[in-house]
């Protein structure tokens, strides 16, 4: 599977595209950029020297075979309006992790999740033939619990002292799956949702 982070595929959405991420989206993704965004990640990026740093950590792990990252690329636009990543690929165990998302403010709790979701879980059950997609966020992130439970995500219980934040907080981090049995009825949810937003724009 190493082609797959030599030749890294575009992901392609009707309304969107993910992008392979390159140091020339540190522009782009530090302009959408908000302090919000990093209130439960493990860093806070509020520099262009640190969004620099952070994309070039994201590449560094996808040329060890680590890392898909992606850019979140409206087709209609043109604009980038967020990023995303899958990481943590077991092939012989067939399950992977996705994570590292956000968007830019405006396009929160929009057509953008939902979309940008549906098109990575097709690429990992569909493509990659995965059985686990797993998901984690911050114990206190209760926004970002609700928007995953809202994907059908299924909650497994919390890892105690997951990680250490760059301001020295140990994270409590809340774990999620979706499994190979239960992405058709997943999928179907997520494009019932996808219709919803459809009717509104």
């Amino acid at each position: 599977m190493n082609n797959l982070f030599e030749k890294q595929p575009v992901l392609d959405h009707k309304q969107l595209r993910l992008l392979p991420m390159e140091e020339v989206h540190v522009k782009d993704l530090f302009d959408i950029n908000d302090p919000s965004v990093w209130n439960y990640m493990l860093l806070q990026v509020d520099t262009l020297e640190k969004m620099q740093n952070w994309v070039h950590a994201a590449l560094t792990g996808k040329v060890h075979n680590q890392i898909l990252p992606y850019v979140v690329q409206l087709k209609e636009t043109g604009k980038i309006v967020g990023t995303t990543r899958i990481y943590g690929l077991d092939f012989q165990n067939r399950s992977c992790e996705i994570g590292s998302t956000w968007y830019a403010p405006e396009f929160q709790r929009s057509f953008v999740n939902t979309a940008c979701k549906l098109t990575l879980f097709q690429f990992c059950f569909e493509e990659l033939n995965m059985i686990r997609v797993q998901l984690k966020t911050d114990e206190r992130n209760v926004r970002s619990q609700k928007a995953i439970e809202r994907i059908g995500a299924k909650k497994e219980g919390i890892l105690r002292n997951e990680r250490i934040l760059e301001n020295g907080y140990i994270r409590n981090a809340c774990v999620y799956s979706i499994t190979a049995e239960e992405w058709p009825g997943v999928k179907k949810g997520l494009l019932e949702k996808e219709k919803y937003y459809e009717t509104r724009l």
